[in-house]
């Protein structure tokens, strides 16, 4: 049963192998010779299933449309105010999130996922299994997060993805 906190989504093994005959579009993976075609399609499998659950989500996402009987008394606005406020950041985190999703299908049919964007070395299968979007090995996002720690201005907002010079630049 499926209620507005439980983003569970039931995909059988039939339906993901047709999302991913829709996404490969009759092609077949391209030679990757960071990780062996088993490995690939497990991690394509997960990205697939991390954008169906997404896109579910997305479409119950009506909630934006406020009743003027909402708003009787200034509690109860404050109340909806806040309660909004926190749907937006989660879609707008969704949203984010589809992206990299989306950007690391991409790199999949490109044939440059499992590749570091930073020292172009290899990003092991564990670490993608972890976090399927990840674009940087793990010596480079530890160096990435050291020096986001040690600079206010390399801060970087987790739902923008934006540095704060970047998000004043504008």
């Amino acid at each position: 049963m499926m209620n507005e906190y439980s983003y569970e989504l039931e995909v059988t093994e039939t339906a993901m192998d047709k999302r991913k005959e829709a996404f490969l579009a009759g092609k077949k993976l391209p030679k990757n010779d960071v990780l062996a075609v088993t490995k690939l399609n497990k991690l394509l499998s997960k990205l697939l299933l991390e954008q169906a659950k997404l896109l579910g989500i997305e479409k119950d996402q009506e909630k934006f449309c406020l009743d003027k009987n909402e708003l009787a008394d200034p509690l109860d606005e404050a109340s909806i105010n806040i309660q909004a406020s926190q749907e937006l950041r989660f879609r707008n985190r969704n949203i984010f999130y589809l992206k990299k999703i989306n950007k690391s299908l991409g790199r999949i049919l490109d044939g440059s996922y499992g590749h570091c964007e930073e020292c172009d070395d290899d990003i092991s299968f564990e670490r993608l299994m972890a976090r399927p979007t990840a674009e940087l090995c793990i010596l480079c996002k530890e160096e990435a997060e050291l020096g986001e720690r040690n600079s206010i201005f390399g801060k970087k907002s987790k739902s923008l993805g934006k540095s704060i010079t970047e998000l004043g630049g504008r």
